[in-house]
């Protein structure tokens, strides 16, 4: 009598289908771990940039506004670096992306805060200091009169009416169109680089 013949399975096929699976498995890990890395940068250029923009604010409080070298040192210390380049893990944030404005407080029916113009920024710390004994709410029409309040830091695009930066996404093939906080910190003007016995320049 002739037994009857049993076939067994085909292992190809079993293999193919446990890598089909192994494929969408890995595929939705992969999704749901960047996703959590990216999240939490995120996170991460949301607080910092609130830190950098609160160090390079109060660090022009007290640096003389001519002083671009001391300027520029500053926004780089507050990048939590000691030379130009990007914030560490916030890419593509540099020390350009720092905003500093110089403010002066506009009397009306409500008082204003307003950017003083680069044309009209006191002949020096001195001559600030001068003009906000004599008037501080002076307008900031000419260096004569106008005086330095407030210091206003943000995190603005280089070359731009302080548009909001890109986020830069880690897996750059990916664009989730999230624009990065301004993080605008004002402050009280302090000593502007003002030394006792510095001269009232015009």
């Amino acid at each position: 009598m002739k037994k009857p013949t049993i076939r067994r399975p085909v292992r190809h096929a079993e293999s193919g289908v446990a890598a089909v699976e192994f494929a969408l498995v890995a595929i939705l890990f992969f999704i749901v771990v960047f996703g959590i890395l990216e999240i939490a940068r995120i996170m991460y250029m949301y607080n910092t940039l609130a830190n950098v923009t609160r160090s390079a604010a109060r660090a022009a409080a007290n640096i003389d506004w001519r002083s671009t070298a001391d300027l520029d040192l500053a926004k780089q210390h507050a990048m939590l670096r000691a030379s130009p380049g990007e914030l560490p893990f916030g890419a593509p944030v540099t020390d350009r992306h720092i905003r500093i404005d110089y403010i002066y407080l506009k009397q009306g029916a409500t008082t204003t805060y307003e950017p003083i113009p680069a044309a009209s920024m006191p002949g020096s710390p001195g001559r600030n200091r001068q003009n906000c004994l004599t008037n501080p709410y002076g307008s900031a029409t000419s260096p004569s009169n106008t005086c330095i309040r407030m210091v206003r830091a943000r995190i603005c695009k280089p070359d731009s009416d302080c548009a909001p930066v890109n986020y830069q996404m880690l897996i750059p093939l990916l664009n989730l169109g999230v624009t990065l906080p301004t993080s605008t910190t004002i402050v009280s003007a302090e000593t502007l680089g003002y030394h006792a016995g510095d001269p009232v320049s015009p």
